[in-house]
């Protein structure tokens, strides 16, 4: 079913990103660095891939990404790494609310630091099965440590596993994670679609 999508909060992105709120050009994350290669082979989705740091790598490591991101000021600076990289991907401008892929349409899923709960039976259901996930996002007790989120956007202890029932997990941890200087209290997940 589609879902209306909030032109102001796309806007909102798009200032971000114009403005600079994330111009500090980051490595892949170290989840999809230690698991990465268990999508070699795949046709993979990174939803919400911001600048796409993930999806290049890997493109980068010959896998077919798609890269779906609501803001398009964040895909043209997606768009300018891969042409500086030499890359390809696919790039689609959506709201990851539409999530309009066939069912098994891809072998691999990555999501970081984006959580919309009412969409993971949509990704479950866009990965084959024994495709593989990765998720990383934040845990509420990131707001202990951290500026305020909205804890809307924000798991429980245990919730990313009961997000995706039908997954053997391959590997799962809750804790404090450092990235770029900064403690992120997160929920990791890799695992496979049974």
């Amino acid at each position: 079913m589609a879902r209306k999508q909030d032109d102001s909060t796309s806007r909102d992105w798009d200032e971000r990103y114009r403005t600079g709120f994330y111009d500090t050009i980051l490595p892949p994350h170290d989840l999809l660095v230690n698991f990465g290669g268990l999508l070699e082979g795949k046709r993979v989705l990174d939803i919400a891939m911001g600048r796409g740091a993930d999806a290049l790598y890997l493109a980068s490591r010959g896998v077919e990404m798609t890269g779906l991101e609501r803001s398009w000021e964040a895909i043209k600076l997606a768009r300018e790494a891969m042409k500086m990289q030499e890359l390809s991907m696919n790039v689609i401008q959506g709201d990851a609310k539409e999530l309009s892929f066939k069912k098994g349409s891809f072998g691999g899923i990555i999501v970081f630091f984006f959580l919309l709960r009412e969409i993971a039976r949509d990704i479950t259901e866009m990965l084959e099965t024994g495709g593989i996930l990765i998720y990383e996002t934040f845990l509420k007790r990131q707001n202990e440590v951290d500026r305020q989120r909205n804890p809307a956007f924000l798991l429980d202890d245990g919730e990313l596993l009961k997000l995706f029932p039908g997954f053997d997990p391959i590997y799962y941890e809750e804790g404090a994670h450092n990235r770029a200087e900064k403690t992120k209290i997160t929920a990791q997940l890799v695992a496979r679609k049974i």
